[in-house]
């Protein structure tokens, strides 16, 4: 059995959405609530969830358009029926701009219609907002493959740089080395080595470490564009790291 929709009745006409509510209650397809002004309709909508509004024009202190206008300000996208009176078509058409799914003259109102207007409207609200969540997704994993995208361009960039600059540095040391080698005794020459020996080690290190960074930016990549598997970028960096510092230092 399906779940009774609850159905919100804005109208100051006590005597008019009564009736509407009795009917509506007497299929059991419907849950009722009634406001009998503007203002009572948002406490209501403020505190309780309901599947449709019918939503009348002319409501004493307040007008439906303005109830329409607070609505969307306050991002509540329940979807409204406006009930107008005969004359009022430009009012409708107003009213459907800022949001009223669709609109009804009250003097035309039939009760066994009215729920297949109630459903009808809501059936459309449910295909909007699933059309809507959808697009919403699709912009939303756009925007996370630029993302990763411009991640794994930023990383290639670095690691060109670094690279170039480490290349630079292990040419100097061999050139230095051999420089040492040539012009100072042993005694004197072998601090000296020992330093460019440690500074070419610290070099692979670099280059290892930038390496890495540039197959787990290939990695994420992959797998974002692949699946819906989450990477944990954290752990898989540790992970590098651990294999190079172990790889150091049994060098």
């Amino acid at each position: 059995m399906k779940t009774p929709l609850t159905v919100l009745i804005v109208d100051d006409e006590k005597a008019f959405s009564t009736v509407l509510a009795m009917d509506l209650r007497s299929s059991e397809r419907f849950t009722v609530l009634t406001a009998d002004s503007g203002e009572e309709g948002m406490d209501i909508l403020r505190e309780t969830p309901v599947d449709i509004i019918l939503l009348d024009y002319y409501l004493g202190t307040m007008t439906g358009i303005q109830v329409l206008q607070w609505m969307s300000d306050n991002a509540i996208d329940t979807p409204v029926i406006l009930l107008t009176a005969a004359g009022t078509d430009d009012i409708a058409v107003k009213a459907m701009k800022y949001g009223a799914y669709d609109y009804a003259r009250k003097e035309r109102l039939e009760l066994h219609h009215l729920p297949i207007l109630l459903e009808g409207v809501h059936e459309r609200y449910l295909f909007r907002r699933e059309v809507r969540e959808r697009d919403e997704k699709r912009v939303e994993e756009e925007k996370q493959r630029i993302a990763i995208q411009m991640f794994q361009t930023t990383v290639r960039t670095i690691a060109h740089h670094v690279n170039n600059s480490l290349a630079i540095i292990m040419l100097r040391s061999s050139i230095t080395e051999r420089h040492i080698n040539k012009t100072l005794d042993k005694d004197t020459a072998e601090p000296i080595l020992q330093l460019v020996a440690d500074l070419r080690k610290q070099s692979s290190v670099i280059e290892a470490v930038v390496r890495s960074l540039v197959e787990l930016s290939d990695v994420v990549y992959t797998k974002y564009a692949g699946d819906d598997a989450i990477i944990d970028i954290h752990s898989q960096v540790e992970k590098k790291l651990h294999q190079i510092q172990s790889r150091s230092q049994q060098k």
